[in-house]
């Protein structure tokens, strides 16, 4: 049988954030049936996102994942959201909110809303479903009598209804809405005594289960549930973990067996997911944070026959010669000859002289331990571009290390000319490379591929679309001078004219002459990638 629906008005006669009325002369009759015990459980996987930007409806699948069963729930209609903070409507519905999060969290229940997408019918599917016993429902102290559509939620379900009313009061403005421990303590013993025998409040709570959260208005009675599960939120700004130091080292440290994000500005569950796993490595680009912009990455050309610390230094220095270059902090980048076009077949048929991997790894090594940015520089021959990176997978698997390709060095196949590639070869690196990053929980790298000339990526107005699918990857198409200013102009003009929305600039080939090269960088638009030496 279900419990039979009994209303409890509390009343509490000091000035506080929760006023509410007189309690019934007869107390509510014995409910009957099978006591219900709060049962919790994490995500299935090891991320979980809460998308929703209704607030009903973020509270609702708040609830639906992370609570199994609850005796109790906490209901209130937190409407409207969005207005002036003065207007009175909007005051209320926020100070309603904020009482409902305060008794979810202490009682360790469920925070339900009615309104916006989700019905008072949809609440009641949700209190059948944990076998709800009593229903909290808060309201405005100056509303009408009756709970209105929550409590009608909740008397459907056959719950015993609580009435805890609230108000914003002076002195309490350092946490509106929050219960004193007087009021949490009344309102306990209240809603203990509507149980069955032998069932209470609170929950045996979540473990290491990390709540990242963008606070915004309406989103209280979401991240009210998870407090009240036992999972430990964390306020990530605008929900972009990979801006936030702050956010990557508390993920890192963390290390937590599930991680929630609520809300819908953390984007996609795929990216979410991602943006976790590069947190919790905890590896930084040379920006500061897990974004490879806003930045200026000013290149340096080395390859294996160097000493790694000589290049460091020279690609430190190379950087300081464009320390007013706009766009954000200047990078200094390190260009690793990793394969070159050859003038003969060789034993593999690709027309291609590939660097022993070992032999490359202390450049790298040195480069990216002195915070720079490694690009490795691919040749192009007989073989398709991905060919030529996939052997580069170990390296490509450090953070802040990307590709350059040189599409003109590319033999005639039979199907195109000499110095031309199909487009789709150079997204199939760019989705090849954003499965490395992907996969192994890294920052975003960059693909940047070399042309003098726009044709030689056939139909590269298609890398917009390539670009607008990934976060993975920043794509750069860099106008390689091949002389003096007259060509450098040239070259610029060409490779820069029409580039595809989404992909970016870069400035690269020879410097001339050395003394003026940061006053010849153009500003329009403004290269990401610029050759320092």
């Amino acid at each position: 049988m279900r419990v039979r629906n009994a209303r409890f008005v509390l009343t509490f006669c000091c000035a506080a954030a929760f006023v509410v009325g007189c309690a019934p002369d007869d107390p509510p009759p014995e409910p009957e049936g099978p006591a219900v015990t709060a049962v919790v459980s994490g995500p299935v996987g090891h991320t979980l996102l809460l998308p929703a930007a209704d607030p009903a409806e973020l509270a609702l699948t708040t609830s639906q994942q992370i609570f199994e069963r609850s005796p109790v729930a906490v209901l209130a209609e937190g409407y409207p959201v969005e207005g002036d903070p003065e207007d009175d409507d909007v005051a209320a519905a926020a100070a309603v909110r904020a009482a409902q999060a305060s008794a979810a969290e202490d009682l360790g229940a469920p925070a339900l809303l009615v309104g916006g997408a989700v019905s008072a019918h949809g609440v009641t599917d949700e209190l059948d479903r944990l076998g709800v016993q009593v229903a909290v429902v808060v309201r405005p102290a100056s509303g009408p009598g009756d709970g209105g559509a929550a409590e009608q939620a909740a008397v459907a379900a056959g719950a015993a209804v609580v009435d805890l009313r609230s108000t914003a009061l002076p002195g309490r403005s350092d946490e509106p809405g929050a219960l004193s421990d007087a009021e949490a303590s009344r309102l306990r013993a209240d809603v203990e005594s509507a149980l069955l025998s032998g069932s209470s409040t609170g929950v045996e709570g979540l473990r290491e289960v990390l709540a990242l959260t963008d606070p915004q208005p309406g989103q209280e009675a979401a991240v009210a549930t998870l407090r009240a599960a036992g999972a430990v939120d964390h306020e990530v700004p605008g929900g972009d973990i990979a801006a936030s130091p702050e956010s990557i080292e508390r993920i890192d440290m963390a290390q937590a067996l599930a991680v929630i994000g609520v809300g819908p500005s953390f984007g996609a569950a795929a990216d979410f997911g991602w943006r976790v796993a590069a947190a919790e490595r905890g590896d930084l680009l040379p920006t500061g944070t897990q974004h490879l912009l806003p930045a200026r990455y000013v290149t340096t050309a080395g390859d294996r026959r160097d000493e790694p610390a000589d290049v460091v230094e020279r690609a430190a220095s190379s950087a300081e010669a464009y320390a007013d270059l706009e766009g954000g902090p200047v990078v200094p980048t390190v260009v690793v000859q990793a394969s070159a076009r050859a003038g003969h077949p060789g034993e593999d048929g690709d027309w291609v002289a590939e660097e022993p991997l070992a032999e490359l790894e202390p450049l790298v090594d040195a480069a990216l331990a002195a915070d720079q940015y490694v690009l490795l520089d691919v040749g192009a021959g007989a073989s398709t571009l991905l060919e030529e990176v996939e052997p580069l997978t170990e390296l490509l698997r450090r953070p802040g290390v990307g590709v350059a390709l040189h599409p003109e060095q590319r033999r005639s196949d039979g199907g195109l000319p000499p110095g031309q590639v199909p487009v789709d070869e150079v997204e199939a690196v760019i989705t090849y490379i954003e499965g490395v990053v992907t996969n192994h929980g890294l920052p975003p790298t960059t693909v940047v591929v070399h042309q003098t000339r726009p044709e030689s990526v056939v139909d590269r107005e298609r890398l917009a679309d390539v670009a607008a699918a990934t976060d993975a990857v920043e794509i750069v198409l860099a106008a390689d001078r091949t002389g003096g200013p007259t060509t450098t102009e040239w070259v610029w003009g060409r490779v820069t004219d029409d580039v595809p929305d989404g992909v970016h600039a870069g400035w690269a080939g020879p410097v001339y002459p050395p003394t003026q090269a940061a006053d010849l960088v153009p500003t329009d638009p403004a290269p990401l990638f610029v050759a320092g030496s």
